[in-house]
């Protein structure tokens, strides 16, 4: 079971799907392994921003790059580990985090002295759709935001980035 929200909507609501992406799909991808130490968020957003350069998609780094960092902030904090991927097909960008820790994100009221709780918000307002499902070893939080190519992106291939 998927939640997930799309904008027009007025509630919340529940689907049943999972995205997989087929073997042989011709789209753009990127995945890293993510550990729970102080540096892991810089370094994933600059490693998105180099990955979406690379893909020709610059123009949209600030959004997804502030997105990245609400949804890994949240896997280090609350999870021992994680893996992002990052996935490039047809207009829409994609990005996955898988963690470690099962409970759901969830949106929280808050208060003008807060200084948290309001990443779900960014995600409403910024990307295309967003949710989460479970899995038996944690769960998924996923974005999406339309995105087109300035220019004919440096990578065609699948790609894979360890750095």
């Amino acid at each position: 079971m998927t939640t997930a929200y799309t904008p027009g909507r007025t509630r919340w609501h529940a689907r049943t799907a999972v995205h997989l992406w087929p073997a042989r799909q011709t789209g753009r991808r990127a995945s890293w392994v993510l550990v729970p130490e102080p540096t892991t968020v810089p370094q994933t957003r600059r490693r998105v921003r180099r990955k979406l350069s690379d893909w020709g998609l610059s123009a949209q780094a600030e959004v997804v790059e502030l997105l990245v960092s609400e949804v890994v902030t949240n896997a280090m904090r609350h999870s021992w580990g994680a893996v992002m991927s990052l996935a490039m097909d047809d207009g829409t960008l994609r990005c996955e985090v898988q963690d470690t820790n099962p409970a759901p994100p969830r949106v929280r009221e808050v208060h003008e002295g807060d200084e948290g709780g309001r990443g779900m918000y960014l995600m409403q307002a910024l990307s295309t759709s967003w949710g989460s499902h479970p899995l038996s070893t944690g769960k998924v939080v996923w974005f999406e935001v339309a995105c087109e190519p300035e220019t004919a992106p440096a990578e065609t291939e699948e790609s894979r980035d360890d750095e």
